[in-house]
Parts: structure tokens; C-alpha cells; sequence
């Protein structure tokens, strides 16, 4: 008979502790589970629900999983974990993944086998953040990770097409959202070419975020496509949460008129030879460039919407993409 172990304070039970035990359950035949107690839990948290109160509720759950278990009250990070001859599995979070290392070591200097240790990933929850009960207690998200607050989010600038463009993509998707625009320089010419113009959004996103959930930068330039000998211009969105990750994407690409580029190569921006050839002042800030070109089939606003749903993929389906996703300096 298979046996894993599974510790914590289990303050609010949330979705990210049912993970834990719902890989426990697909792993072993009965479950171990310390309960951390009172006098524990008050060292390292302000608020703490009593621990009859957090057994009754985690009794509850675990009679629902039909698995057999044990709950120890532990005063201590190893709890049974470091002295029970027949355990086999320790499961733990990616934030207590080092704890597995220790009741190993305290295993091996009392000549008891090595427990395998199952790291389970954070569980995100809207705000790309890892749900824990101390969020659930500040009131700021749900058990289920669903944001009980607005997504705030930072643009990177003050083109009020862009801000609405942010808008509309992504109150859709979370209703209560507060998008704040954020004038900051990109780090790159007025003009970027190929790389800078990806490097001007990413610099825009980092220097956006601030306190916000995101940071997002929006940035177009020319890209030259060597297999058809055109520059394309391209719009970039990246987007950063408040733990680092960084998540890209752009719109589809279109070439401007001979004319335009010549001029651009000249060292005139793109905006300024549109304007000149249009007539049309602060092109950029209306339909832009591409609904011009266009007449009016798609206009800058709905371009930029979708550079922004292209950078925002990964953050759809985030246990596909987020978990190990590195997070930037």
C-alpha cells in the first residue's frame, strides 16, 4: 500500500491545496496529512482560523476524495513526514518544495528510506497570481482564484487607441477591469526596425506595471521580410504580471507604399510621411495609417486589439503556459 504525505496550514481550503491532494490521491492508497497548529500558524500569519475549525473543514474535503487518511497535528515542518518508516511520496507546493529536501536529510540521518517528493505547481489565479488563503482572507480573490477586485492594468502610453483597444479586449474577459495609461519612453528610436520594435514594447510593459496586476506595452515599427524584399509593419504587444512573467504576441503585418518607405529611410517617421501623403494630422491617433490604407476595412484600433489578444494566449490557458514560465529581472 502506497502512502503520501501532505502538510500545511490549510487555512481557507482553496483550489490550489485541493491540487495537492488531488495529485496525492492519483499517486497513493492512503494520505498522511499534517495539520500545522495554532501556535505554528501564528508565527508566520496574522489571521488564523483555529485548527478544530481548519480540521473540520479539511475533514470534510477529505471525505469526499474516498481515500483513506490520517491528519497529525505538527508543531514543525516535518511532522511524521521525517519519522514514518512506511511513508513513500511527500506532494508539495512549488512554494514548500525546499521543505521536501529537508525531511529527506532529517529521513537519512535516522536510516529511513528517501521519500519521493511530487512538486505540484502554484495554482494561478486571475490576476496571475498564486492563490493562497491570505489573498482569500485580504478579499481579493475567491477559493477558486476568481478576482473579487478590478484587474488593474498599466499602458504604456498616452495614444488613447491603445488604451481602448486594452479596454475592449479585456473587459470582456474579466469585467471589472481598471486600465490606466502610463506615458513612458520606449528605449528605442522613434522609428524601431526589426528587434527594437518587440525590445520597445517589453520596455514599455516593464516601465508601465508600477502596483498594477499588468503592465502592457504596445509598440509598431517595420519588419524587413527578406523572402519577399518588403518591409512589413508590425505591431507588438507584451505584457508583464507582478510575478515577472512575460508573455508577447503581435498583430498581422501590411506594407506601406513605396513612397513611404523611401521617406523613411530618409530618417522621417512613418507618421509624419502617412500625414504629409494623407493630409490627415495625428493619423496614428485616429483610424491610423492601415485604415487608410485599408479604406477603412480594418482601422489602428482594431490592430492593436489584435496584437494585445496574441500577447494575452498564455494568459487564457495558464496551466498550459505560466507554470515554469521564467520571470524577468
Amino acid at each position: 500500500m502506497t502512502k503520501a504525505a501532505i502538510g500545511g496550514t490549510f487555512n481557507v481550503l482553496h483550489r490550489g491545496h485541493k491540487a495537492l491532494f488531488e495529485r496525492a490521491c492519483s499517486l497513493a492508497d492512503e494520505l498522511v496529512v499534517g495539520l500545522v497548529s495554532d501556535e505554528m500558524a501564528r508565527t508566520t500569519r496574522k489571521e488564523v482560523h483555529p485548527y478544530t475549525v481548519r480540521r473540520r473543514e479539511l475533514e470534510g474535503y477529505l471525505n469526499s476524495l474516498n481515500k483513506r487518511y490520517q491528519i497529525f497535528k505538527i508543531d514543525d515542518i516535518f511532522g511524521p513526514a521525517a519519522s514514518m518508516e512506511d511513508l513513500d511520496i511527500l506532494v508539495v507546493s512549488e512554494n514548500s518544495s525546499k521543505n521536501g529536501k529537508l525531511v529527506n536529510e532529517a529521513r537519512r540521518m535516522k536510516g529511513l528510506k528517501e521519500l519521493r517528493i511530487e512538486v505540484v505547481p502554484n495554482v494561478i489565479a486571475e490576476d496571475f497570481l498564486p492563490i493562497s488563503s491570505t489573498r482569500i482572507l485580504k478579499g481579493e480573490i475567491d477559493r477558486d482564484g476568481r478576482l473579487l477586485v478590478p484587474l488593474r492594468v498599466n499602458v504604456g502610453s498616452a495614444n488613447e487607441v491603445k488604451i481602448s483597444a486594452v479596454e475592449t479586449v479585456l473587459k470582456p474577459l474579466y469585467g471589472m477591469v481598471e486600465v490606466k495609461s502610463v506615458d513612458v519612453p520606449s528605449g528605442v528610436p522613434e522609428e524601431p526596425i526589426n528587434e527594437e520594435v518587440l525590445q520597445g514594447a517589453i520596455n514599455r510593459a516593464k516601465a508601465a506595471i508600477c502596483d498594477a496586476h499588468l503592465g502592457i506595452g504596445i509598440e509598431a515599427g517595420l519588419f524587413w521580410h527578406e523572402a519577399v524584399q518588403l518591409y512589413l509593419d508590425v505591431q507588438f504587444c507584451a505584457i508583464i504580471d507582478a510575478a515577472g512573467r512575460l508573455t508577447v504576441g503581435h498583430g498581422p503585418g501590411f506594407c506601406y507604399p513605396p513612397k513611404i518607405i523611401d521617406e523613411v529611410k530618409k530618417g522621417k517617421p512613418v507618421g509624419r510621411a502617412m500625414e504629409e501623403l494623407t493630409g490627415i494630422e495625428s493619423i496614428g491617433r485616429r483610424g491610423g495609417s492601415v485604415g487608410y490604407l485599408s479604406k477603412g476595412l480594418i482601422d489602428r484600433k482594431r490592430l492593436t486589439e489584435l496584437a494585445v489578444i496574441m500577447a494575452f494566449i498564455p494568459r487564457m490557458r495558464p496551466d498550459l503556459y505560466l507554470h515554469g514560465m521564467p520571470s524577468e529581472p
